[in-house]
């Protein structure tokens, strides 16, 4: 029997996905401090709060992260496929089906 693969676009989508979302968690992480003093009433240069955005530092966590999530979320969406294919479905609802439990 052969094994159902998940399309190549579908997987790139899923790691753009999953770095867009590991981004944007420390994006806000490193935006509490200046938030934190903008809403106290400090003044922020532009130049400091770039200063408190330190993406180059986190680099290798949120490519680590990106990647374990974006190969957990392949394999439950290749197992749904696979699941909906024996039952005899087809692989339009076979994607839903996977879109529904990610």
């Amino acid at each position: 029997m052969i094994t159902p693969t998940l399309p190549l676009q579908e997987k790139l989508r899923i790691f753009a996905g999953s770095l867009l979302l590991t981004v944007t968690i420390y994006l806000i992480i490193d935006l509490y401090v200046p938030a934190k003093m903008f809403f106290s009433g400090n003044a922020m240069s532009f130049s400091e709060l770039l200063a408190h955005v330190q993406m180059h530092k986190k680099a290798p966590f949120i490519a680590l992260i990106t990647f374990l999530m974006a190969r957990t979320t392949i394999k439950k969406r290749t197992k749904a496929l696979a699941e909906s294919q024996q039952v005899g479905q087809g692989p339009e609802e076979a994607s839903q089906v996977a879109e529904k439990q990610a």
